[in-house]
């Protein structure tokens, strides 16, 4: 069955549900298709149950990489911290190995600042109060401080928070301010539609423009859509991998599609800080941030876990060679002595573009990361700063993270595999998120962010939509 709309958007992430609410308000017919499902306040679940968390969640894993994003109407909104940072005015002038500038010349952070604003009106975007700061990053601003340098509190979507921790699995009390509570309804409200669970599989030319070839994952049954725009916002492992299935039938797409993942600096490491009850698995998930070592490369802040992330995902062990790795009672044991003591701290930098995103010969994702020498020296200072931090409140730094001991990477925020350029020599979009040579196609999510930010991606991602939106409004075909 095929199906006429004026656009379709592909996820409904902080690129498409921003491009969705516009384009509909603009009188646009238009199609949101999710590959995820509908959860709201009545729907989330405050638990740790596995089953849950994979349906939430969709989880990719390469060579020396691991990628976590969120599947639902939504997409990571639903599940992220509400950490809503700008990106620094330098994370736009980055440079490639050729001393070229990585962003288009006509984009930098004057430029972005008008729509930065809009999208943290709409979110309620506020600098959290010292009395609105979880005990763990008070003790983590207290651990900088101690250690000589500054730490702030974070600026966040969060209205009200009830500081039941769970930020992660969807908030419950609509504190946070997801997506499904402002540019999806007012998307809806406008006449969008929203098919849930419902994944594209290609996007080719027609007499109309386009035509994507979407499955109902509930019935297993496939339909074409119609349109005059295209938008893909399936986030930066999804998107690439559908423009790759897509090639033949587009014109002349940048063999920069898949390229350049960056895995924006993620690391998340843990302390034991004996002295200190830092309460890690209560309140918000992040309140604290330190840009002392920005000149280096990256950023700290203080962050939060459920315990089966510090036990299972984050695998806490400790330095002594002697102890044993803990299973069933004696995990519970070293948990109850050390799970107070435990200090989350997160690293977000400015890696290298070191992972690829491409299909096998069965139509698989596969994700690979060969890192770099500047990825290292980033992760290695980050890990040299952390420690002395933590170790001026007599604590010690311990082995969660898989970069320590195997070299792997694991990240939140995935950029780059689709990035914006001056021409498709060195990129696969211009900088209004046109495919270039693919009129009226456009890439709006993580994947075209053509560097690493240093900071939590979402607002940069949910700032460019803003932009690019108004574009996509002026030039909309007749």
């Amino acid at each position: 069955m095929r199906e006429f709309f004026d656009v379709c958007i592909i996820g409904s992430g902080f690129g498409g549900s921003i491009c969705g609410a516009k384009l509909s308000k603009a009188g646009q017919t238009t199609l949101i298709l999710e590959q995820g499902r509908r959860w709201d306040k009545n729907t989330f679940q405050q638990t740790q149950d596995i089953k849950y968390l994979k349906e939430i969640y969709e989880e990719f894993e390469g060579e020396n990489i691991k990628v976590s994003t969120g599947r639902c109407v939504g997409g990571g909104s639903l599940l992220y911290s509400a950490s809503s940072l700008r990106a620094p005015s330098s994370a736009f002038e980055q440079k490639n190995k050729n001393g070229m500038r990585l962003w288009p010349f006509d984009y930098n952070r004057k430029v972005l600042n008008p729509y930065y604003e809009k999208v943290e009106k709409k979110l309620n975007v506020k600098q959290l109060l010292w009395s609105e700061v979880p005990k763990k990053d008070g003790i983590f601003a207290k651990a900088c401080n101690s250690a000589g340098y500054t730490c702030d509190r974070l600026r966040a979507a969060i209205v009200n928070c009830r500081n039941c921790g769970f930020c992660h699995t969807g908030c419950k009390f609509d504190r946070k301010q997801s997506l499904i509570l402002n540019y999806i309804p007012e998307a809806e409200k406008n006449g969008a539609r929203i098919k849930e669970e419902c994944k594209a599989l290609l996007v080719k030319r027609n007499e109309e423009g386009y035509l994507v070839v979407y499955k109902n994952l509930k019935s297993g049954l496939s339909n074409e859509v119609s349109c005059k725009t295209v938008i893909v916002s399936a986030g930066a492992i999804q998107s690439p991998a559908l423009m790759l299935r897509s090639k033949k039938y587009l014109d002349n797409l940048s063999d920069h599609v898949g390229k350049n993942l960056t895995a924006n600096g993620n690391m998340f490491l843990a302390a034991h800080l004996p002295n200190e009850d830092c309460e890690v698995f209560k309140g918000k998930v992040q309140g604290s941030v330190t840009y002392a070592f920005w000149e280096e490369g990256f950023v700290l802040q203080g962050v939060g876990t459920l315990p089966i992330s510090a036990t299972v995902i984050n695998r806490v062990r400790f330095n002594d060679a002697k102890k044993p790795y803990y299973w069933g009672i004696e995990m519970k044991r070293v948990m109850k002595e050390y799970g107070k003591h435990l200090l989350g701290i997160a690293v977000i930098g400015l890696d290298g573009s070191d992972g690829r995103v491409f299909i096998d010969e069965n139509d698989n994702i596969k994700l690979n990361l060969s890192m770099s020498e500047k990825s290292r020296k980033v992760f290695d200072k980050a890990i040299t700063r952390v420690k002395e931090i933590v170790e001026s409140l007599g604590g010690e730094l311990l082995i969660t993270e898989p970069y320590q001991e195997i070299g792997e990477v694991v990240t939140f925020h995935p950029l780059g595999t689709c990035r914006m350029a001056v021409d498709k020599s060195d990129g696969v979009i211009d900088s209004n998120c046109q495919v270039f040579d693919n009129p009226n196609l456009y890439i709006v999510d993580g994947s075209v962010i053509p560097s690493p930010l240093g900071v939590n991606p979402s607002l940069t991602i949910a700032a460019i939509a803003e932009r690019a939106s108004d574009y996509i409004i002026q030039k909309f075909p007749v």
